[in-house]
């Protein structure tokens, strides 16, 4: 047996500029990729996994601080495991000349194998019979796949375990429109002979399971969701090899939360209780909202949403889809009493026709203009 924690995509030094948060929740969504880096050693170290796997982006460009990658090093180097094998995606590619793997190499103890030749990298003098056969990036797209090294492989090193790391897309099940990012087909990942297949890239997991007994390859997912398209709670798997199947168990890791909603109310209590679930000081929400509010509540739902901000670590609403619930006293407090909009819309709204009294309200409104 063999247990394995697979990782990737932590994409340490992101710098979250791409909104405007807060200077202060900048700097902890920086930290936090750290933070889950230093988790996932704990939780290789709990399940008292032999080998670690990055599939790819540990770091988020060659352009980060030389402080951090010492801090990565420092930190992978606290795994009791046999030995962490850590490949180059297309975020932080293998150059030789590069200054980010110069210093990492520099840092790394020899427990830290870098997974940066298409060659096979035997693990025997690690005390583990296994091999890994990685298909790095050497570079930041590419419409051609890393694989082909394996086709001209006469033979194998001799070794319980076969193991594949790659970084890219699989066709069907990540999306690259353009083929840009080493585009894999699952039938070519199957016929290397493999046991299983450890990917990276994908910031989703797959298979979208808690656990699996079905081997081949996986997508461990980002463990440390970094925006609004990334809505899950972030991933690794614990992955163990047993003769005859291959075991992925999810783990959540994440520190922070990205949701994005489209609620629809009737009343200002319906955001409260949304919030009173999901409120948390590592929670971001992205809010969209829907419905009719009556006229005191829809001008006093600024206030509602402020106090809910404070529960949240970030909040970032539209309202524009939200309407005020017309009623015989809001259409009297707009429009002067035996105008044709004050009539027709009294009429309306006698009629209790909500749908047709917004439709008419809003064609009023339009011709106002």
């Amino acid at each position: 047996m063999l247990k394995v924690l697979h990782t990737g995509d932590l994409h340490l030094g992101m710098m979250h500029t791409t909104r405007n948060y807060p200077e202060g929740l900048r700097q902890n969504l920086i930290k936090a990729r750290l933070t889950t880096l230093a988790r996932l050693v704990e939780e290789a170290n709990q399940a008292a996994c032999q080998l670690i796997i990055i599939a790819g982006d540990l770091f988020n460009s060659h352009n980060v601080p030389q402080e951090l990658i010492r801090d990565a090093v420092r930190i992978l180097d606290g795994f009791a495991g046999a030995c962490v094998a850590v490949l180059p995606g297309n975020h932080d590619y293998y150059a030789e000349l590069s200054i980010l793997w110069q210093t990492f190499l520099a840092q790394a103890p020899e427990q830290i194998v870098l997974l940066a030749e298409t060659r096979p990298y035997p693990l025997h003098d690690f005390g583990l019979d296994a091999v890994l056969y990685p298909a790095p990036c050497d570079r930041r797209h590419s419409a051609t796949n890393r694989l082909g090294w394996l086709r001209e492989l006469s033979e194998k090193p001799a070794a319980r375990w076969h193991l594949g790391v790659a970084h890219g897309t699989v066709r069907g099940i990540s999306p690259d429109l353009d083929d840009r990012y080493f585009p894999m087909e699952r039938e070519e990942l199957l016929h290397t002979g493999l046991q299983h297949w450890f990917l990276g890239h994908t910031h989703t997991r797959y298979p979208d399971v808690e656990q699996t007994e079905q081997g081949g390859f996986a997508y461990c997912g980002t463990p440390e969701p970094d925006g609004f398209a990334c809505s899950h709670a972030g991933y690794a798997w614990l992955t163990t090899l047993h003769e005859d199947k291959v075991f992925n168990r999810a783990l959540t890791v994440g520190q922070y939360r990205f949701i994005e909603k489209t609620l629809a109310i009737r009343d200002v209590a319906a955001v409260e209780n949304y919030f009173a679930q999901i409120g948390g000081e590592n929670v971001l929400v992205k809010l969209y909202l829907t419905g009719r509010l009556p006229q005191e509540e829809y001008q006093q739902r600024s206030v509602c949403l402020d106090r809910c901000a404070g529960q949240v670590a970030y909040l970032e609403y539209d309202d524009s889809s939200l309407n005020l619930e017309l009623s015989p006293a809001s259409i009297t407090a707009e429009f002067p009493a035996g105008s044709f909009p004050h009539l027709l819309l009294t009429s309306l709204a006698e009629d209790g026709d909500q749908e047709a009294l917004q439709l008419a309200y809003e064609l009023v409104k339009k011709v106002k203009k």
